[in-house]
């Protein structure tokens, strides 16, 4: 199946899940990819899978809709990513759906979030069905947002619409963001993202730019979970296996010897990186110690 193909697909389970939302009485809104104006990708841009934003109240509503019509889940959102924002789901016919309860980005409440999002919202065809899209500034604001955490292909998707947006679009963005209290992420695509530094999501979005190692990548997400459960939860996490992400590599369940095996490389991995950490501050220690002896 190649590329178009498999965009054909998509394009129907974005169909497929706008009547199946609309059955059950579900809000829910189509981004990125292929619910995006035409020219705000790059040209030949392909998609692998749907993404859609779901009301957070209608959440559970939805996904059992999703269950009764043969959707699999394939990893949840705590398992899905390190913003704990999506999970995804497969179908038979309609391929994959990223379902996303929040956008990673968007600090305010998910439900005031989704509310303001839902008021500028408009209609597009997919697969010739009426779906529900972001406004054309929120669609903008998602992209560039995306940007930052998509690799090369968002360093593509970022210089296209630089190329393309106007001085006064990029503020009518930039007063999008603020609206929904974007800053933070914003900043991590034009380059101003020093001047968070002590917001609880700095260290997060330094890292989805520059990456690193695992305990940068688990200092950062302690740092960016909000309540002292979310940081519980955060902490308990780094230590156990992600078998959605496990069962995905092996292309089936893991065993329960595999997920133990999998656990002690884990462990010798985290243990071997915090070493290495703890000898190169105390080696910068000394060696800034030598330096104010001397001086």
């Amino acid at each position: 199946m190649d590329a178009f193909e498999i965009g054909d697909r998509i394009k129907l389970g974005h169909a497929a899940l706008q009547c199946l939302a609309d059955d059950a009485g579900v809000q829910l809104i189509h981004i990125k990819g292929y619910a995006t104006l035409e020219g705000l990708y790059p040209t030949l841009r392909t998609s692998t899978d749907a993404d859609i934003l779901v009301r957070p109240s209608h959440m559970s509503r939805f996904l059992g809709a999703l269950q009764d019509h043969r959707w699999e889940k394939v990893t949840s959102f705590f398992t899905g990513s390190a913003f704990h924002h999506a999970a995804s789901y497969r179908h038979p016919w309609w391929g994959a759906v990223d379902v996303h309860r929040l956008f990673p980005g968007l600090q305010a409440d998910p439900e005031e979030a989704f509310d303001a999002l839902w008021a500028r919202r408009q209609t597009a065809h997919i697969a010739h069905f009426p779906c529900t899209v972001l406004s054309y500034l929120d669609q903008v604001l998602f992209i560039l947002l995306h940007s930052v955490r998509d690799g090369s292909r968002g360093i593509r998707d970022s210089a296209h619409l630089r190329k393309i947006l106007s001085d006064q679009d990029l503020q009518r963005v930039s007063d999008r963001a603020r609206e929904l209290r974007a800053e933070v992420g914003l900043a991590a695509w034009n380059g101003t993202l020093e001047k968070y530094q002590n917001h609880s999501d700095y260290l997060l979005w330094k890292y989805m730019m520059e990456g690193g190692s695992r305990m940068d990548e688990w200092r950062a997400r302690l740092a960016a979970a909000r309540t002292p459960r979310d940081k519980a939860a955060t902490l308990g996490q780094a230590f156990l296996v992600n078998t959605d992400h496990l069962a995905m590599k092996l292309g089936r369940s893991p065993t329960r010897g595999e997920i133990i095996r999998e656990w002690f490389v884990r462990f010798g991995l985290g243990a071997r990186e915090f070493i290495r950490s703890a000898l190169h501050r105390a080696s910068s220690g000394t060696r800034g110690g030598g330096g104010r002896a001397g001086s």
